[in-house]
This record gives C-alpha cells, sequence and structure tokens, in this order.
C-alpha cells in the first residue's frame, strides 16, 4: 500500500510540472504573438496564438485572442486587396488574397476576391480583344465587339472599361444606322467645273446628273424652269449642289446611295421632308433645368421633356440640332469641383496672478453680555464694565500667492465641401438658458433654450480654372464670462465673443493664417489699513495687493486642397460650327478645292483656265454672253503633265463679239512668259521655317489623373504624309491611348494612321497619310491639330517631360523646322 501511494504522488508530481511547463510556454507564446501583432507580423502572430492555444487548450483567453486578432487580421487583408482589386492592381490585390487564404483557407471573402480577379483579368482580355474590333468600324466587326461586352457587362453590370467601350460601339454603330450620306459623299467630292449663266434650273442638274451619276427628284412646287447663274471651276460637287440650292431657296434630302430629292425651303416643306430623331440624354452632373434651358435657348428646341427624378432629357429634333445638343451637354455636364480645407484654429490663453500682503481685520462688533433685560436703560448703561461688554473682530489673513497658467486650445478640423456651397464648423458647448413665465392666474412655465458656445466657422470656397480658391471665411469664438441672476432668480449668462470675416484667394495648398484676435485684461486690486497703509515701506505690513492680469489670442490658419477641379476644354471641343439661324447643324456656304492642294491662304488653289491658242482658226471669247459648259476635272501636281478632263458638256456657243488677245508687256524679254500672280516665291526667299509644331496640354497634373497633350502642326507647304516620334518619361507617364487630329481630313479626306507604343524605351512612333477623295492627291496644309496623346500620371515629380523626337513631312519643305521640341510638366501628389 506504502508503494502504491508512493507511485501514485509521483505520478501526480510529474503531472504538475508538465502543467506548469505547458503553462509557462503558453504565457511566452502569448507574449510573442503580442509583440508580433504590434510589430505588423501578422502571420507571425497567429502562429504564436496558435502555439498558445496548443500549449494551454484550456485557456479562454488564448482562444478568445486567437479568434479576435485572425478575424481582425483577416478583415484588413480582404479589405486591403478590395481596394487595390477596385483600384485595377490586381497583382497587389492577388498577394493580399493569397495570404488571407494562408491564415484560413476556407476565409469566404478571400475565396469571392481570388475569384473576383480571375474575372477581372478575362474582362480586360475581352476588352482588349473588343477595341480592334471598335477601331475596323465595319458592321460585323461592332457587332462582334457588342457580343463581347454584353458577356462582360452580364458578368458585372458595373465595369467601368466595359460600359465607356460599349458606349462607343453604340455611337459607332448609330453613326453607320445613317449611311446615306456618309455613302454620299464621295460622289459629292468629285471635282466639276460648272459655268451657266441664265440657264434652266433642270438644265443644270441634269449636267450634273451626267457627270456624277446622281439622281434628282424634284417636288411639284420646284420650278425647274426658273434661270440660275453658276461660274464655278474645279469645285467638288457638293459645293455646287450645296450653293445652287441655297442661291434658288431650294433643300435637299437624300434618299439613297445616288439619289436626292430637291424640295423649297419653306416652313411647310420642312415639316413634310425633314427627319427628326429622339434622343435620350442622361445627366451625371448638371442641373437638368439648367441644362434644358440651355439648348431652348441656343437651339431654340420646343420638343423637350425634362425628368429630374432620374435626370435625363428627352429632345426630339433633327439630327443635326441632337449632334449640336450632345456636344453642349458634354461641355456643360461636368462633375462640381471639390476642395478639401484643412482648418486650425489655436486659442493660447495665459493668465498671472500674484496676491501679496497682510490682510488686516476691517471690522470690530461689540456686543453687551449677560443681560436679563429686553431693552437695554440708561441705568443698565452706568453698569457695563469690561465684563458685560463682548468684541468680535475679523480675522488677520497673511495672502502669498502667485499663479501662472499657460494653455493652448486646438481644433484641426478637415471639411470637404462643393464648389459655392456653404460648411460650417461647430466645436463647443450648448449652454441651457431657461426662461420662466408667469401668468396673472398663477401658472409659471419653464423653457430652455441653448446658446453655442465655442468655436465656430463658416466657409464658402469659390474654385477657379488656374488652381486657386477664393475662400469667404467668417470666425466666431465666444466664451462665457460668468452668471448673471436676475431678481426672480432666472440664471443667464454673460458671453464674451470675438468676430472676424473675410474673403481670402489662395492657391491649391497654399496656408494662410488669421492672427490677432487678442483679448488683454489687467486688474490690480489692494486692501489697506487706513494711514499705516499709505507708507512707501511699512505700508506693505498693512495692506494685501492683488494683480491679476490674462491674456488670450485665437490663431486660424487655413489651407486648401482641391481635390477636383474642372478642366479648361480644348478649342476644338469647346468652340464649334453651329450652322446658321435658319438650319442647325449645316455647313456653313463654302466653296473647297475639290481634291486640290490648298493655297498657302487655306482656300483652294483654282486651276487656270483653258483658252485656244491664238492665231488663224482659233475660237473667239465671248465677252457679253460666255457659252455655258460643264466640265469634270482631276487636280495635278505642281511640275506635272495635266490630264485630260474626264467629261465635257459644253453647248453650242452663241455669237458674241471678239475679245482681243492680251497685249504682251514690253518689260518682258524675249522667250519669256509674263509674271503670274500666282508664281511661287523661290527657296531663297523663304525667310525661315514654313512649319512648326506646337505641344499644348496641362502643365500642372495629379498623380493616377488622366490628361491629354495636343501635337498641333502649322504648315505652308502641302503635305501628303507625316511619321513621327515622340518620347516620355516612363517611370512618371503612361501612354493610354493616341488619337489622331484633323490636320490631314481637311476637306473629308481618308487617312491611314497608325500609331505603335515602346513602354520600355518611352517612344510613340506615328505615322498618318492622306489618301483623298482621288488617286492622285497632292495633300494639305493650314494649322489644325495633328494628334492627341493621351497619358496617365503615375507618380508625382517635377519638370517631366514629354518630346517630339522627330519629324519627317512627305514632301519636305525648303526649310525644316527645329528639333527636338520639349514640354515640361510637374505631376503634384492627389
Amino acid at each position: 500500500m506504502r508503494w502504491l501511494a508512493g507511485r501514485t504522488l509521483s505520478i501526480t508530481a510529474i503531472a504538475v510540472v508538465v502543467v506548469l511547463l505547458g503553462a509557462c510556454a503558453g504565457t511566452r507564446e502569448y507574449q510573442a504573438a503580442n509583440a508580433a501583432f504590434d510589430a505588423g507580423k501578422f502571420e507571425e502572430g497567429n502562429a504564436r496564438l496558435e502555439a498558445a492555444v496548443k500549449a494551454e487548450p484550456g485557456n479562454a483567453r488564448y482562444r478568445i485572442a486567437l479568434s479576435t486578432r485572425r478575424a481582425a487580421m483577416l478583415n484588413d487583408l480582404n479589405s486591403r486587396a478590395e481596394q487595390f482589386r477596385r483600384a485595377g492592381r490586381l497583382g497587389d490585390a492577388e498577394k493580399l488574397f493569397r495570404q488571407a487564404l494562408g491564415v484560413d483557407p476556407g476565409n469566404g471573402a478571400a475565396q469571392s476576391g481570388m475569384e473576383a480577379i480571375a474575372a477581372e483579368r478575362n474582362h480586360r482580355a475581352l476588352v482588349q480583344q473588343a477595341e480592334p474590333l471598335l477601331k475596323k468600324g465595319d458592321a460585323r466587326s461592332l457587332e462582334e465587339a457588342a457580343a463581347l461586352m454584353r458577356r462582360i457587362l452580364a458578368e458585372n453590370p458595373q465595369h467601368r472599361d466595359a460600359k465607356s467601350l460599349q458606349s462607343q460601339i453604340v455611337d459607332a454603330q448609330a453613326k453607320r444606322a445613317r449611311p446615306a450620306e456618309i455613302r454620299l459623299a464621295a460622289a459629292f467630292r468629285k471635282p466639276i467645273t460648272l459655268e451657266f449663266r441664265d440657264a434652266p434650273l433642270r438644265s443644270v442638274f441634269d449636267v450634273v446628273s451626267r457627270v456624277s451619276g446622281l439622281s434628282f427628284f424634284f417636288d411639284k412646287d420646284v420650278r425647274t424652269d426658273q434661270r440660275t447663274t453658276i461660274l464655278a471651276r474645279d469645285t467638288s460637287i457638293e459645293d455646287a449642289v450645296r450653293i445652287l440650292l441655297t442661291t434658288n431657296q431650294l433643300e435637299q434630302k437624300v434618299l439613297n446611295e445616288t439619289s436626292l430629292l430637291i424640295y423649297p425651303n419653306n416652313p411647310q416643306k420642312l415639316r413634310e421632308y425633314q427627319a427628326l430623331s429622339i434622343r435620350s440624354f442622361y445627366l451625371a452632373n448638371a442641373d437638368v433645368r439648367a441644362v434644358s434651358n440651355t439648348l431652348r435657348t441656343i437651339l431654340k428646341t420646343r420638343d423637350l421633356v425634362t425628368d429630374e427624378r432620374l435626370g435625363i432629357i428627352i429632345m426630339r429634333d433633327t439630327p443635326e440640332a441632337i449632334q449640336l445638343a450632345e456636344r453642349i451637354i458634354q461641355l456643360q455636364d461636368m462633375a462640381d469641383s471639390e476642395v478639401m480645407l484643412e482648418v486650425e484654429v489655436l486659442e493660447v490663453k495665459r493668465s498671472r496672478l500674484l496676491e501679496l500682503g497682510i490682510k488686516w481685520p476691517q471690522q470690530a462688533s461689540f456686543s453687551i453680555l449677560n443681560t436679563t433685560e429686553d431693552r437695554l436703560t440708561l441705568e443698565g448703561l452706568r453698569n457695563l464694565n469690561s465684563r458685560s461688554v463682548g468684541v468680535t473682530l475679523d480675522s488677520a489673513v497673511i495672502n502669498a500667492r502667485k499663479d501662472d497658467t499657460d494653455s493652448n486650445i486646438l481644433a484641426n478640423p478637415r471639411i470637404r465641401v462643393r464648389n459655392r456651397d456653404k460648411a460650417r464648423i461647430v466645436i463647443g458647448d450648448r449652454v441651457p438658458v431657461i426662461t420662466t413665465t408667469a401668468t396673472s392666474t398663477g401658472f409659471v412655465s419653464d423653457s430652455v433654450s441653448y446658446l453655442d458656445v465655442g468655436l465656430r466657422v463658416e466657409v464658402e470656397p469659390t474654385i477657379f480654372l488656374d488652381d486657386e480658391v477664393a475662400i469667404k471665411v467668417a470666425l466666431e469664438v465666444s466664451n462665457l464670462v460668468r452668471e448673471v441672476t436676475s431678481r426672480s432668480g432666472t440664471l443667464s449668462y454673460q458671453v464674451g465673443t470675438r468676430n472676424a470675416s473675410t474673403v481670402l484667394r489662395l492657391r491649391d495648398g497654399e496656408t494662410q493664417i488669421l492672427a490677432g484676435l487678442i483679448n488683454q485684461e489687467d486688474r490690480s486690486s489692494a486692501n489697506k489699513v487706513p494711514g499705516f497703509g499709505d507708507f512707501p515701506l511699512l505700508g506693505r505690513l498693512f495692506s494685501s495687493r492683488k494683480d491679476d492680469s490674462q491674456s488670450t489670442e485665437i490663431v486660424l490658419s487655413i489651407t486648401p486642397r482641391i481635390l477636383r477641379s474642372v478642366r479648361r476644354p480644348d478649342l476644338v471641343a469647346a468652340e464649334f460650327a453651329a450652322g446658321t439661324e435658319a438650319s442647325l447643324g449645316s455647313r456653313g456656304l463654302s466653296i473647297g478645292g475639290a481634291d486640290a492642294a490648298p493655297s498657302p491662304s487655306g482656300g483652294p488653289q483654282t486651276a487656270p483656265t483653258p483658252t485656244a491658242p491664238s492665231g488663224a482658226g482659233s475660237t473667239p471669247t465671248s465677252t457679253s454672253n460666255p457659252p455655258a459648259s460643264a466640265t469634270t476635272t482631276r487636280s495635278v501636281t505642281p511640275g506635272t503633265t495635266t490630264p485630260a478632263p474626264t467629261s465635257t458638256v459644253t453647248p453650242p456657243p452663241p455669237t458674241s463679239a471678239v475679245t482681243p488677245p492680251p497685249p504682251t508687256s514690253a518689260a518682258t524679254p524675249p522667250g519669256s512668259q509674263p509674271p503670274s500672280a500666282s508664281t511661287s516665291p523661290s527657296v531663297g526667299a523663304v525667310p525661315g521655317p514654313q512649319q512648326s509644331y506646337v505641344l499644348q496640354g496641362p502643365r500642372d497634373v495629379k498623380a493616377g489623373e488622366q490628361f491629354s497633350l495636343v501635337l498641333r502642326l502649322q504648315s505652308v507647304p502641302v503635305i501628303r504624309g507625316l511619321p513621327i516620334i515622340v518620347g516620355f518619361d516612363t517611370a512618371a507617364l503612361q501612354l493610354a491611348n493616341v488619337v489622331e487630329g484633323d490636320f490631314f481630313k481637311q476637306g473629308g479626306a481618308q487617312t491611314t494612321f497608325s500609331s505603335r507604343v515602346d513602354p520600355v524605351q518611352g517612344r510613340a512612333f506615328i505615322a498618318v497619310v492622306r489618301q483623298g477623295t482621288t488617286g492622285q492627291d497632292p495633300g494639305t496644309n493650314g494649322d489644325a491639330s495633328l494628334v492627341t496623346l493621351v497619358f496617365r500620371a503615375v507618380r508625382a515629380a517635377d519638370n517631366v517631360r514629354v518630346q517630339l523626337v522627330s519629324a519627317t513631312p512627305d514632301p519636305a519643305p525648303p526649310v525644316a523646322s527645329t528639333l527636338p521640341i520639349d514640354f515640361f510638366l510637374n505631376i503634384r501628389q492627389p
């Protein structure tokens, strides 16, 4: 029995030692886990807590800490990963989601996040697959791209890139839904020469029909026998027909690729023939009523319906007016500017109190002691002595007190406010003020009102386009001075207040300090024994002085941070043609050369009038009534042989007087031609480069934003094509898109545009070639945008350079421009 009892005790002792060792190990692991979590080492901390729980399975404290810490860690990882995923940083998001799955393999949020990342990558691949299809522009490619976007939006209806691309696809399909005028443009741009004097209108259209292959149908009210005169050389059919219709109060309607309907230009016929469209505009930012008033004022649109609840404007008008409305709404439907105001209010309060001296008794009171009578008589006065009279004196106080107090009251609020909206900051207390009301019947009632005491700041910012903010500031600081009690017992307060109101104009990030709101009080009081307290030195023993000094100063610091600003639109978007008062959206009357090289002034180069050779047998030229003719011609590149006209229709010439040949100038040397006004200057006479390049864009952007740089070309010589190379800083910029400009598209010409981006070397290789409307297009000139570069600012940096490295126009100008051309901008933190 003794042996069994001893063995039991040994086993028990061993178990106790094991438990104690396990408890020590659990404590160590728990402390190490807390240290790891505090240092940000979540995985190590989680492993330490699991070891502590394993060492002490019955310790509820360790189990609760493990569950709490693990849940907090998973929430943090998942939330940060979700932020990265929404920002498009899929690699960082996947890393955090995998880290969360390493902690808890069955975590549903992390598994859903990994599935969302896989879907997002698939969606991006589909978007990249649809972009080339959109650029092709044919019906089949657009339908395939639309199917890809429908697949993305079915899985994620909020996918931003897919929604944007779908809108572009819908616009492209809508343009293809109106193909008649576009297909008719190729026939309209054929060159033609018309010379008619007082000819019937039907004869002119017959000639145009035979030359161009177009069919004309006339309304019954069109007077085809009316006379018209037109003299046009080397002019496109489009310009000639438009001027012919306008000068005869006629209008056209495209029926198909080769047919036009001609009808009178009057309100009744316009209502019968003019096509109308219905368009719904969904506004994201602008006020529906303001935009509708703009459309009614500028476009004179009457059929306009608004829905303020959904922010929709439904418009019925001509397609040209709807296109104008779309451009106007794009300019007006912009997000409001916002600014973050960092306000810092500092109240510095200093108080000094010094009380020093002896406060002697101020009064003595006498009383009669041991009297049995209610009243004191004269006889009793005779019996008074030192034992029957009591004396009461105030106590004497020695004051030796000095108080120094310095206090700082700091408020540092941040408030985000929209442009031209008011914001208010109130920091303080609401003090109750009780008012008692009594009636003649004896009814008494109390009412409570509250008084705001403390700091009150009201701001109203106005954000300008140059990143400046005008801030209307009203500052009020109030405090309770003392309590005031009325005769009826009502308690009220005396409130001290200081106010400041001003208007500031600050740049983004500039700090302005408003100071000087100082309140200073000095009080001095003395308690003296009469006579003795007035002695120069001895008086300090018979007096007590109190000096109280208080000073309060308020300092306000305000710093604006522009979060969203309205950018000034490009001139191309802000200014566009609106047609005429009678016909919105129509082209203004102008004549452009039909596939001819523009002159340096921007107008068409007119081909010289062919004349018959002088001499016997030549046909005389009429001066009073020249022959009517219609001739189609082809443009000629200078220095080449003039091709024969494609067709000529000439009625029999009437008899007329003969114009003699022009006299030769005596100053003209033998064998030379007389000088012509259209002769080009020699190369040696060119004063400088006849081509100039300009890079236009914002000088300050924020990291993460997209912005555009426009490369403009001003060229006097005619050019057909231009390859260029643009360099950029890859560490600070990312080239997102390259968009062709309008330079080579002048005159409605077709172009071949190609671009390739090397993100490693920071180079964009761009080439544009003008195809023209015929096979012999000499090119174009003028001043227009060549290409638009859409960049994304990657990180903050100063003096980031974008450089036009090279440009090789075809044909080369007499004097080349100086290259490279640099453009510098600053990228700031958002």
